[in-house]
């Protein structure tokens, strides 16, 4: 098996046969079950201003990854348990298009919060994979090599809580659970989003 980068993506070749990863990952979700296939638009009904219900999310993470958000080990964790002013949460899915195409941006995004003095105590970033199990989220994770923790929601629990949020977007949340913006879609503007932060982080 070999692995080379086209404009297009990462291309896995076997042999004579060549895959990007959607296609991967759309026989590995063959292989392991059905699932739906998930890329949703439209306006998420939750709105800025609003508190975001509260939910919990498994701890099946690593003690880096543990250490990162400033949790305490168990079974799960609440939003406002998580040491930190902001919350940045991408809502994606592995079988999702537009989120492959995100993950560098996203990437990116935690790497300039990550080595900003500023903002790496202050600010931290997790996923939501909507509709994917853990060995989804395993697949992507580690072909787009996300630093960040992404949390399995196969149920679609966590996003009918939050009114079915579309993917991809990012929700920007001060440590009360309010959100103070919500970004749909592929994340275009590095700027904006940055700006957006440094403002509600010396607020």
């Amino acid at each position: 098996m070999r692995l080379r980068i086209d404009p297009g993506g990462i291309v896995v070749k076997i042999k004579n046969y060549t895959m990007t990863v959607m296609s991967l990952i759309f026989l590995t979700v063959f292989i392991v079950g059905v699932l739906p296939v998930y890329g949703t638009t439209g306006a998420t009904s939750i709105s800025e201003g609003e508190i975001l219900p509260s939910f919990k999310m498994d701890m099946m993470l690593n003690p880096e990854m543990l250490q990162y958000l400033g949790v305490e080990s168990g079974p799960d964790f609440t939003l406002k348990q998580i040491r930190s002013r902001l919350v940045v949460i991408e809502f994606l899915s592995a079988l999702c298009q537009e989120c492959h195409k995100n993950a560098p941006r996203l990437n990116k995004l935690y790497n300039i919060i990550s080595n900003d003095l500023d903002l790496k105590a202050d600010v931290k970033m997790l996923g939501i994979a909507v509709g994917n199990d853990t060995r989804l989220v395993d697949v992507y994770q580690n072909t787009y090599k996300v630093k960040f923790p992404i949390f399995a929601d196969p149920k679609d629990n966590i996003n009918k809580l939050l009114g079915n949020v579309a993917t991809p977007s990012i929700i920007v949340a001060d440590s009360t659970g309010m959100v103070l913006f919500i970004h749909e879609g592929v994340l275009d503007d590095m700027d904006l989003i940055l700006d957006v932060i440094r403002t509600f982080h010396s607020q």
